[in-house]
């Protein structure tokens, strides 16, 4: 059975502040977050003064540490923050949510509260830790990268206590010791979201239309066009036939016999109706044979 949360870790810290006084912790960066109690502007954040309250909103908020160092409030978590009088050790409370430690301590102690547990963060050594709890005092503790250092556990309402190695992620139960086990899910912040960045696409040339072809004219067609120069020379003409002939000899001309033709007369040409009347007549006179004949051939 774990330890009634009537003794918070607001009110501890409260507590721790009445005998601290009011030391700087360091500044906050966050865009969202909400903090109570002294501050002070500070160039990029505000200053965070012993006895203050953080309240990370949709992303985590970074409390960096005058010391060196840093603690990271998950999202949507509150924690308190109170400092030794001498400004070296720290003590932070946490009902529910997760955090972060980033830092390195050398001969000084750190302390972290839920409403079931203390977690003593002794030095020297790294602590890179995650560290969350939910309202069922289930606990987890999970080792970050360049860890080197180990925490021990108590119970605030008990004698149970265990030390947490540096390379083990453990999972305490029902806000008790003795009900651990191996971390197999997740604890801490969760990733941040992936970061888009967007790259200017290279501009692709528009296709150049080929030139509209002229009627008649096939795709492929290829065209050549050369000039050649045209020389004309009178000297090199061919003598003209009539001057050829000129030039002829006449002893090697062929000599050809003479042949002495009848004289012919003039007449006068035909008509074509003289010339149609030979075969009119021959015509009528081939008719009137046939007639005869048949007659003949009938009274013999």
């Amino acid at each position: 059975m774990h330890s009634p949360r009537l003794l918070g870790p607001v009110l501890l810290l409260g507590l721790a502040q009445a005998a601290a006084g009011q030391n700087p912790v360091g500044q906050i960066f966050a865009s969202d977050a909400g903090v109570k109690g002294s501050v002070q502007l500070a160039a990029g954040g505000m200053q965070i003064m012993s006895g203050s309250s953080i309240t990370a909103g949709e992303s985590a908020a970074v409390l960096r540490l005058s010391r060196g160092g840093e603690v990271r409030v998950c999202p949507r978590t509150g924690i308190s923050v109170s400092t030794s009088p001498n400004g070296r050790d720290l003590m932070l409370g946490m009902n529910e949510g997760a955090l972060e430690t980033q830092y390195t301590l050398a001969a000084s102690a750190d302390a972290i509260m839920t409403p079931d547990f203390r977690m003593l963060l002794a030095g020297p050594g790294a602590f890179h830790f995650a560290i969350g709890a939910d309202p069922r005092g289930n606990t987890c503790v999970r080792p970050l990268p360049q860890n080197t250092a180990s925490l021990i556990v108590t119970e605030l309402m008990g004698d149970g206590a265990y030390q947490v190695k540096p390379d083990e992620a453990v999972m305490f139960h029902g806000g008790r010791v003795a009900e651990h086990e191996a971390l197999t899910g997740n604890c801490g912040c969760p990733a941040p979201p992936p970061v888009i960045r967007a790259t200017a696409e290279k501009a692709v040339p528009a296709p150049v239309a080929p030139p509209p072809e002229k009627p008649g004219q096939e795709a492929n067609q290829v065209h050549v066009q050369v000039d050649a120069p045209f020389v004309f020379r009178a000297t090199e003409l061919m003598p003209a036939p009539l001057e050829q002939v000129g030039r002829l000899s006449v002893a090697t001309a062929p000599r050809l016999p003479l042949t002495a033709l009848p004289p012919q007369t003039a007449s006068a040409p035909a008509t074509r109706a003289e010339q149609a009347k030979p075969a009119v007549k021959q015509q009528k006179k081939g008719i009137f044979g046939r007639v005869r004949k048949f007659f003949a051939s009938i009274f013999r």
